[in-house]
């Protein structure tokens, strides 16, 4: 062999050797970016007491009272939990991936490639303590998977998971409590069901059933109420009229589909339903305002009073008689 051959041969082992030695004996650092990322915030979701959105000209501001949300502006209402509760979630559970320093430092056109000159959404967070945080959210990663952020004072921009701005930009009516009725099931003894086919009374006996005491025709039968209580239970707004006008309230005016349900301390929810064409509205004790809902919400409640009877088992008759086989 040449020894200009061997040298080569020489010179492959030995690269051979130093690629294996680096790639596999070498202990290779963990590839976990996760572990590079922090907290976006310090404090639990259980310690905000006031949330602010301000979003194109809108602004949404919910309080906690007691254990309760309640939404003060746009408008004065209930609050739906889940959404309000959804958006700290993914508020004190974010982390930051990464931070960007812009320079020149505060300055505007260097924000304007993130969208933080104008943000999207301003989100202010108060605490029990009183401490105050504010998040500026502008616009997403070239992927779309991140926001950009500016989180409280810091001159950097965040990259923040884009869930964030998804649940701060739901519309007002997602964050508002829907429900068109309001009441404590195990507490209901008595119940008044009147539509388009006719109108039934019942009352809950002492062994939980509920028993018709109107129309005569019926008095006596049970009454299966699980059509009626969980459709008035279950149902959701998909809009609400805070100020009706006189032509939306004429639509109840004669409501020829009513639901009332009578507590134990005599308290009494009843809601109202319009009928005929179009948008079906709702009237409730709520408050004054209506609500829009679907048609099968309607349908739900607009039935025949005979179909919430409880269907009776057919009566047997025992036969001592022994069947005497067929002659063949």
């Amino acid at each position: 062999m040449r020894k200009s051959t061997l040298l080569l041969v020489l010179l492959a082992v030995a690269l051979g050797g130093a690629v294996w030695y680096f790639e596999f004996k070498r202990e290779k650092p963990p590839e976990d970016t996760a572990a590079d990322s922090k907290p976006l915030f310090s404090f639990k979701q259980e310690e905000v007491t006031a949330l602010t959105l301000t979003r194109s000209g809108e602004t949404l501001r919910a309080e906690k009272r007691g254990a309760a949300w309640h939404i003060t502006e746009p408008v004065d209402a209930s609050a739906e939990e889940g959404a309000v509760e959804g958006l700290l979630g993914s508020l004190t559970s974010a982390r930051i991936s990464k931070t960007i320093a812009v320079t020149p430092l505060g300055s505007a056109d260097a924000l304007k490639a993130f969208g933080l000159d104008a943000p999207v959404i301003v989100l202010e967070m108060k605490l029990k303590t009183g401490a105050a945080h504010k998040l500026r959210l502008g616009e997403k990663d070239f992927l779309g998977g991140n926001v950009y952020a500016l989180v409280d004072s810091a001159p950097d921009v965040a990259l923040l998971p884009a869930d964030l701005l998804t649940n701060a930009e739901k519309p007002v009516l997602e964050f508002r409590d829907r429900r068109i009725a309001v009441f404590d099931e195990e507490n209901l003894v008595h119940l008044r069901v009147k539509n388009e086919h006719g109108s039934l009374v019942a009352a809950k006996n002492a062994e939980g059933k509920w028993i018709v005491a109107e129309p005569a025709a019926m008095k006596g039968r049970e009454v299966e109420t699980d059509r009626i209580i969980n459709t008035l239970r279950g149902s959701r707004a998909d809009g609400i009229l805070d100020s009706p006008t006189p032509a939306d309230r004429a639509r109840l005016t004669r409501s020829p589909v009513e639901v009332e349900l009578t507590a134990k301390d005599g308290s009494a929810t009843k809601v109202e339903f319009s009928t005929g064409k179009g948008d079906v509205y709702v009237r409730s004790s709520i408050g004054p305002m209506l609500f829009k809902v679907a048609r099968p919400v309607l349908d739900a409640v607009n039935i025949k009073t005979a179909e919430l009877l409880k269907k009776e088992e057919p009566k047997t008759e025992a036969s001592g008689k022994k069947e005497i086989p067929a002659k063949k």
